[in-house]
């Protein structure tokens, strides 16, 4: 099977920078590709790399395949490829062969839909906030607080307020990004090890501790992000939550699999896609509500700006970038 490949830039402004302790974003670029089929059937993909280096890189392979390609050299072409490159072109192909099929909406805009991702700036001030439009709503919600960006006692003291003025209805994320040690680790997994609030701690220690990943698991739940990304076997052997982003891997064909085959213990985060990876997004948030292991997804929803970038009409963006 032939297929024509055609690809378009984008580049967008998030409404609020997001940070963690490893960097900040604000501006946000890749790519959307289109493939068409001998028999005129379409595939969207997103190329959503996330760091500066990985742009450049992905400019140069994007420029690699040509516009008229069969689906076999394409296929045996990206594996030496940037992953998020292949994540585009596999998904387009999913959409090709029907193995992923969009509903037209999916309902995610509400607060107690996905995380709420607080600003470490204002943590307790957005807390309150959160906290009113719960109480209206009468629904739990869940908030996400990315740490080790201050002072560690001055996080541990934002730390105690958040736990003295969360009730039942409020469930927590904690996200170091990899910027803990281990005595640091196991110092905010005793304080948090009995609080029935906590969701987990995601990649409290380095992509690299594996060991100490693993002993933290024993305490407190410890979902991986960064690791499975460094290290994709850990997908299949890592026994507690996992944090996955289909724009950043290889082939979300198969976390599509997984997830209709109700594995447990994942949960689907953003990495600032626009709305052609969004559809992603959505349609494997809705599979994971319902499987064994049910919670809300990492969406960032109030970090997007009103744009046509974020249709949920993949054909709509690609006609008016």
């Amino acid at each position: 099977m032939n297929l024509i490949f055609k690809k378009k830039s984008y580049c967008f402004n998030l409404s609020k920078k997001v940070e963690n302790s490893k960097t900040s974003y604000l501006t946000k670029s890749g790519w959307i590709i289109k493939l068409k089929n001998n028999d005129k059937k379409v595939g969207f993909g997103e190329v959503s790399p996330l760091l500066k280096e990985d742009l450049k890189k992905c400019e140069e392979q994007l420029n690699m395949i040509p516009e008229y390609v069969g689906v076999l050299t394409l296929s045996e072409q990206i594996n030496i490829f940037h992953p998020c490159i292949q994540s585009a072109i596999n998904s387009a192909l999913a959409e090709i062969n029907g193995e992923i099929i969009f509903k037209e909406n999916y309902f995610f805009d509400e607060i107690d839909k996905t995380a709420i991702l607080l600003n470490p700036n204002n943590v307790i001030s957005d807390l309150n906030e959160i906290k009113k439009i719960q109480s209206n709503i009468g629904k739990s919600v869940t908030i996400k607080w990315k740490v080790a960006l201050k002072n560690n006692n001055e996080e541990e003291a934002i730390l105690e307020e958040i736990l003295s003025q969360i009730g039942n209805n409020i469930n927590l994320r904690i996200d170091a990004n990899g910027s803990w040690g281990r005595e640091m680790a196991n110092r905010w997994a005793d304080i948090l090890k009995d609080n029935k609030n906590i969701d987990w701690l995601e990649q409290p220690l380095s992509v690299d501790d594996i060991d100490g990943l693993k002993e933290l698991n024993k305490k407190i739940p410890i979902a991986l992000d960064e690791s499975l990304l460094k290290f994709p076997t850990l997908i299949d052997e890592w026994k507690g939550w996992q944090i996955r982003r289909p724009s950043q891997e290889k082939n979300p064909d198969k976390l599509l699999r997984d997830l209709e085959n109700k594995k447990a213990l994942i949960s689907i985060s953003t990495s600032f896609e626009t709305g052609i990876g969004r559809r992603w997004l959505y349609h494997l948030s809705s599979l994971q509500l319902q499987g064994p292991t049910p919670k809300v997804p990492g969406l960032a929803m109030n970090k997007f700006p009103n744009s046509f970038l974020f249709s949920n009409q993949a054909q709509k963006i690609w006609d008016q970038l």
